[in-house]
């Protein structure tokens, strides 16, 4: 008997130690808890697939999330209800926030013509398609727009010149093949412009040739040029010399010959000749 009271007596002591200790780590456990701010969380309305720009919604295209309340963005939606029958102006990625920079306008019906903002225009153009860059002009890309113009009765006096900066692509006449990584031809692009800017871009693609340049999304900046002729290119390229040479005059005994350059627009070869005095050219 004095044998089991000398065992368990130990072991009661060291359960009930344990017990106290367990009690005093839950105890603590819980007054830490308490002391730190719980993470509040809000209701938030998401695409529940990808939304193109012209999409009238419904309840099967959205679902709602639990989002940290210190990283819901501005202007988005609780309740999904509140966003039935509205149109998608910017496509709308899966899971992202619904919000409301992304909407057409209350009462807007669906299709292309509910993501043209008020006061602008969208207008249709065929470009240039043997640029290179042409294939990877894509919808929201950011683009000037050049015109050549050709003068039949001087080819000298041909010109091209940028004629609108930072314009937005609305869209393309084909779609852009990520896969392979493969650019499309572009044949038509619709370009989102000011009615002043649309009167331009009419007269310029009815009385020369359109080309697009493509431009980083970022840059915002602009830069007024006065545009090139025919001539100025000639000239400066025939007015290169190589560094330390001298240009060899002419005698006044030699006869001068009529210089011939070659011209070259789109799939087009034409010669232009000049003759020694520069003011005169024939084909």
């Amino acid at each position: 008997m004095i044998f089991r009271m000398r065992v368990i007596m130990p072991v009661a002591v060291a359960a009930s130690a344990l017990a106290t200790f367990g009690l005093y780590q839950a105890i603590r456990h819980q007054k830490a808890e308490a002391a730190q701010p719980k993470m509040a969380f809000r209701k938030v309305v998401v695409a529940g697939l990808l939304l193109p720009a012209g999409k009238k919604l419904d309840a099967s295209d959205l679902r709602t999330g639990d989002w940290p309340e210190t990283i819901v963005p501005a202007g988005c939606f609780s309740d999904a209800s509140d966003l039935v029958d509205r149109v998608v102006r910017m496509e709308i990625q899966p899971g992202e926030a619904v919000l409301e920079t992304k909407l057409a306008p209350t009462g807007s019906e669906g299709g292309f013509s509910s993501i043209i903002p008020p006061g602008m225009r969208a207008l249709t153009v065929s470009v240039n398609t043997s640029s290179g860059v042409s294939g990877f002009i894509l919808p929201d890309a950011r683009v000037d727009v050049l015109v050549t113009v050709s003068a039949p009765a001087r080819k000298e006096e041909s010109s091209t010149k940028i004629i609108l900066e930072d314009i937005k692509v609305l869209a393309v006449d084909q779609t852009f093949e990520r896969k392979e990584d493969d650019p499309v031809i572009v044949q038509t692009v619709t370009l989102l412009v000011t009615p002043d800017d649309a009167e331009k871009l009419v007269l310029a693609s009815t009385e020369g040739k359109l080309q697009l340049s493509l431009r980083n999304n970022s840059d915002r900046s602009s830069r007024s040029t006065a545009g090139v002729k025919l001539r100025e290119l000639i000239a400066k390229s025939g007015t290169q010399t190589s560094a330390g040479s001298t240009p060899r005059r002419s005698s006044p005994k030699e006869s001068v010959r009529p210089q011939v350059v070659e011209v070259i627009r789109s799939a087009k070869r034409e010669e232009v000749t000049f003759e020694s005095s520069g003011d005169r050219s024939t084909e």
